[in-house]
């Protein structure tokens, strides 16, 4: 049933004795004393709003443990002009009493259409809220807005924790004094906080039988097309009590419905953001899990389910062949690595059935599976088309849906598989035989590994990253590097750092041997491109240097100085099989020991996809790598900045002189070297 709001249109003087924003206002008041919910919408809405509005004034007032929700249902003023909207709906949303003037500061000022709007959802941080909507003297066919007020409980965003003394945002979530699940979240979330430069941490505690189970509902941060590591807002969880603790996952950008699991008993969640406005921030719940209770809710099955399919393959036969694999077992051991076959292996296993293998892992652990054997029943050998027919599908968890990894039928020979987070589903699907035809298939034999260095052998894992890497020239002078789970195809939504770090006196040098990233040059967000980035910086962009996607190999690159830093990140839409690189750190006193630049390659032996359905399966076998570790695990972009900065990372320049013709041909293919290719020039003819 819709409910009908109480509307009093009244004077100024009156307008719920408050001091209006003119005199020439209007007012529209909403108290929570006559309804918790309803609906307020533009003079004459679904027609065109009339012109000439100079103040009309919406008020909405609850009691003084309540907030006021705005959801904008429609919205279609008329289009800003020069960045200037005369047309427009004024948001006041932080107000301790129910009055605003000419010197009241809005939070938003909305016009154009609802696509053009930051936000629909509007939230006050108390009990009051206004809102202020105006129409200059030209007519348009504009309709206005209609929308939704709630009137809510404050306490339902409160922390279920204990703040820490002298702190703002500081919480302290014991699960021997607390619940064992609660909510926490960011301050002043779901409106906006007024601190500057915010930090936040919250310290989950479980007993020494539990781990920690964090699930995000919804994170909503200043988004950067850029990487994680160069944004200002950022969430961090630790695998851990402390911030030395390794980083298990981090969110940047909007995410939703995720969720993370601790190793141990403890985890703290730090939350970093220069401002948070309405609508940012994130919410959250937490629960303290014993080890010996499974945290899922699967459900076993065993009867086929096909979206599309049209022929009756019989009815499922009673086979229990669900299992659920988790990490840690329920003695509390750890399970890192072992099997999973289909009913039956190796004799051919029954028709008509279901079989769901869910892997769970926990804190940065992802799941690897390969198959050792892969023999399913398909009536038309000559075709890979994998639909109607005896199938593996593999999926993961993106944002809280399940996402199609690969699937595999045949005799496919299967390549490496890896989750985009802590779990994995593999579902095997047989199916009533046809035209009278039997089974004489073995199924599959299957391997599975929990890994925590993403396939990514080589390196020292760092621990203020989810995915970081270090590779320090005091430990090795070369080796090797590649993308997550290389040969196989990376995981999506995936974001993975390489850190160089050589003597003051040497630079880096990088050359990819095979380089297949999914995505369209220039690489940008707007084309949904996966990208591999460098830069001579820690935890900057270097705009210098272009990203790189696509099968177009990247040039070699050097380094400006003793850092280097390549991110490779891939987004929650498409895959590909990634790149293997080999790194030199040189001793730039000997200047014949930097090479050139090799020309571009390019890769054309895979295509842009969605799924990997009917995709060859063919990959290049990575070459033997070199394991490295490190003796300093910071470094600032200070020490990057003060080791040669400013050149190319494409030359053999150093302080922005070019010491041999090599570097004169290189320095002629980019513009900003060309100053110092005359200044170079000319030492070369005097000499």
């Amino acid at each position: 049933m819709r409910l009908v709001p109480i509307v009093l249109v009244i004077s100024a003087l009156e307008c719920m004795r408050g001091v209006t924003v003119s005199p020439a206002c209007k007012c529209i008041s909403y108290e929570s004393s006559h309804t918790k919910v309803g609906y307020f919408t533009s003079p004459n809405f679904s027609q065109p709003y009339p012109d000439g509005i100079h103040c009309l004034l919406y008020t909405f007032v609850g009691e003084k443990d309540e907030m006021v929700e705005l959801t904008l249902l429609e919205f279609d003023l008329q289009a800003p002009f020069h960045d200037s909207c005369d047309d427009a709906v004024t948001m006041y949303l932080d107000l301790k009493q129910p009055a605003v003037n000419e010197y009241t500061k809005p939070d938003a000022v909305l016009c154009g259409s609802i696509y053009n709007i930051p936000s629909v959802h509007y939230y006050s941080t108390k009990n009051i809220l206004m809102f202020e909507f105006k129409s200059d003297d030209i007519r348009s066919n504009n309709t206005g807005f209609q929308g939704e007020f709630k009137f809510l409980k404050q306490d339902l965003f409160s922390t279920n924790g204990d703040l820490v003394s002298n702190t703002n945002c500081d919480y302290i979530i014991d699960s021997k004094g607390k619940l064992r699940r609660g909510k926490f979240f960011s301050p002043g979330y779901p409106s906006f906080n007024k601190m500057k430069s915010i930090h936040c941490k919250y310290t989950f505690a479980g007993s020494h039988n539990q781990r920690v189970k964090l699930y995000f509902k919804k994170v909503t941060l200043k988004g950067t097309e850029s990487s994680c590591i160069s944004s200002r807002d950022k969430i961090l969880v630790h695998d851990g009590d402390s911030i030395e603790s390794a980083v298990i996952a981090e969110y940047c950008d909007t995410e939703s419905l995720v969720e993370v699991f601790s190793t141990g008993s403890n985890m703290l969640v730090q939350l970093f953001a220069k401002t948070i406005k309405s609508t940012e921030g994130f919410e959250a719940s937490y629960e303290f899990i014993d080890d010996s209770i499974y945290p899922s809710s699967e459900l076993s099955s065993t009867e086929p389910d096909r979206e599309g399919g049209s022929t009756d393959l019989g009815s499922p036969s009673v086979v229990d062949c669900d299992r659920i694999i988790r990490s840690v077992n329920q003695a509390g051991q750890p399970t890192v690595s072992g099997n999973f076959t289909s009913p039956n292996y190796p004799n051919p296993y029954p028709a008509n059935i279901q079989c769901r293998y869910t892997f769970i892992g926990k804190g940065r652990e992802r799941v690897q599976i390969k198959f050792a054997d892969f023999d399913l029943y398909h009536p038309t050998k000559e075709s890979e088309d994998c639909v109607d027919v005896d199938i593996v599908e593999i999926s993961t968890i993106i944002n809280g849906e399940s996402a199609d990894v690969d699937d595999f039928c045949g005799k496919a020979e299967s390549q490496m598989v890896m989750s985009s987070g802590a779990k994995l589903t593999v579902t095997f699907m047989s199916f009533g035989a046809l035209n009278g035809a039997t089974r004489d298939n073995r199924g599959f034999l299957g391997q599975y590994n929990f890994v925590t260095n993403f396939g990514i052998e080589t390196g020292e894992m760092a621990n203020d990253s989810a995915c970081g890497f270090i590779y320090n020239s005091s430990v090795t002078k070369s080796g090797t590097f590649n993308s997550p789970n290389y040969p196989g195809r990376y995981p999506r939504n995936t974001e993975c750092h390489f850190m160089f770090y050589g003597f003051p006196e040497e630079q880096v040098r990088i050359a990819f041997t095979y380089f297949d990233i999914e995505g369209i040059y220039p690489c940008l967000g707007n084309t949904e491109s996966d990208y591999v980035e460098f830069s001579n910086f820690r935890a900057s962009v270097d705009r210098k240097l272009p990203r790189y996607c696509g099968g177009n190999k990247p040039r070699v690159q050097i380094s400006d100085g003793q850092f280097f830093r390549v991110t490779f990140k891939s987004n929650s839409m498409f895959d590909a099989t990634g790149f293997d690189a080999k790194y030199q750190f040189i001793d730039v006193s000997n200047a014949d020991e930097t090479h050139a630049p090799s020309s571009s390659g390019r890769n054309k032996e895979k295509s842009r996809h969605k799924h990997n359905k009917g995709r060859s399966t063919t990959v290049q076998t990575p070459p033997s790598s070199a394991a490295g570790n490190i003796n300093n695990q910071q470094a600032s972009d200070s020490s990057a900045k003060t080791s040669g900065g400013g050149g190319s990372p494409s030359s053999t320049s150093s302080n922005g002189i070019c010491l041999s013709c090599t570097c004169i041909f290189m320095c002629m293919q980019v513009s900003w070297c060309f100053l110092p290719l005359v200044s170079s020039y000319w030492q070369l003819v005097l000499l």
